[in-house]
């Protein structure tokens, strides 16, 4: 089986690499002269990002139009804010599958309480904490407890769902206050909030990665938790910070996404865990110490292109899951080609020192 699929992953390698040769010189040269800056992978997302654009700019003419624009960034808004708290853990060799229920259970805990007459601010906050907890009680589960996180995030993404059924009854709840729905029409800088507090958030995750110690620690455990443990790291507490991080904006872009509908769903963040790991494994970040938030967001960016196409050509909407599914599909294979590289290296490595001595 490992060997099946180390050929489907040369397949697809060559596939993609058949691909970038037929791209336009220009192009080309955009994904060469990116590829020492953000990697090669992030810098053929770029260069596929861009690619596509033009395409389907050619394709319709409504692509370029400024509504199109601010429409395409307001929907993938919540799966930025999702993608970013998912790479955290992904960087720490983590799963999140609880980033759905968060997203849906902020939003509804933030309604219900101003409904309960909690005033509009604080009640958002609620549902802002809503997230932290969740995600506190995943690292509690994976550090303390020490179970596999695909088995304790999906224990608490199911518990998470069935606390919004219990609170919605199935259906969506609205008859929000007046001094909510206000903030429905708000804009920031002339803009959606849903748009400025998307980028404001990949800007600071970025950043963050960058420059702040504890995040910078997340490479050194997804690397090797028991090298992290030797040279200091608290891992626990590290990963347990990420849990708490995603958690965190999960319940934000469902906060935001209650704000631009002016309602509460029962279905609210459905599907959305995939989603938040369908892009970053796109944009190159693999499981444990490998990756960067500029390739997670360009991931997503792709997907929206994808969708996008999908509304302005014509096709049925029913296709977009099936489209996600391949993606996923072949950013495993993706990984797994990369994975398999980066062993032979290290062997490789490895065997000379051993030869040396």
């Amino acid at each position: 089986m490992a060997q099946r699929l180390a050929g489907w992953s040369a397949a697809l390698g060559r596939f993609l690499s058949r691909i970038g040769e037929r791209l336009p010189k220009p192009l080309k040269r955009l994904g060469r002269a990116l590829e020492p800056i953000f990697g090669a992978q992030v810098g053929a997302l770029a260069v596929l990002d861009a690619f596509g654009a033009i395409a389907l700019g050619m394709a319709s003419p409504v692509f370029f139009t400024g509504a199109n624009a601010i429409a395409m960034g307001v929907a993938m808004s919540g799966n930025v804010l999702a993608s970013m708290g998912s790479t955290l853990v992904l960087l720490t060799g983590g799963f999140d599958l609880s980033i759905g229920s968060a997203y849906g259970l902020g939003g509804v805990i933030a309604a219900r309480a101003m409904l309960a007459g909690v005033p509009v601010w604080p009640a958002l906050g609620l549902g802002l904490l809503t997230g932290t907890l969740i995600g506190f009680i995943n690292g509690l589960i994976v550090t303390k407890l020490e179970i596999n996180p695909f088995i304790a995030t999906m224990g608490t993404m199911t518990v998470g769902r069935g606390l919004i059924n219990i609170m919605t009854k199935g259906y969506s709840i609205s008859g929000l206050p007046p001094a909510f729905m206000k903030l429905v029409t708000a804009k920031i800088l002339g803009l959606p909030p849903s748009l400025v507090i998307m980028l404001l958030a990949f800007v600071l995750t970025d950043l963050l990665l960058r420059f702040w110690r504890p995040m910078r620690q997340l490479y050194y455990i997804g690397g090797s938790p028991a090298y992290a443990r030797l040279v200091g790291i608290n891992v626990g507490r590290v990963r347990t910070l990420a849990f708490m991080f995603s958690g965190t904006l999960a319940a934000l872009g469902g906060l935001l996404f209650t704000l631009r509908t002016g309602a509460a769903s029962q279905q609210a963040g459905t599907g959305m865990e995939m989603m938040a790991i369908v892009s970053p494994f796109l944009g190159g970040v693999g499981f444990g110490g490998e990756g960067s938030a500029l390739g997670a967001f360009l991931g997503a960016m792709l997907i929206a292109l994808v969708v996008n196409a999908i509304q302005l050509l014509g096709v049925a909407v029913l296709w977009q899951n099936v489209v996600i599914g391949t993606f996923l599909i072949a950013a495993a294979l993706i990984g797994m080609a990369r994975f398999q590289r980066a062993s032979q290296r290290i062997q490789r490595e490895r065997r000379k020192k051993e030869g040396e001595v």
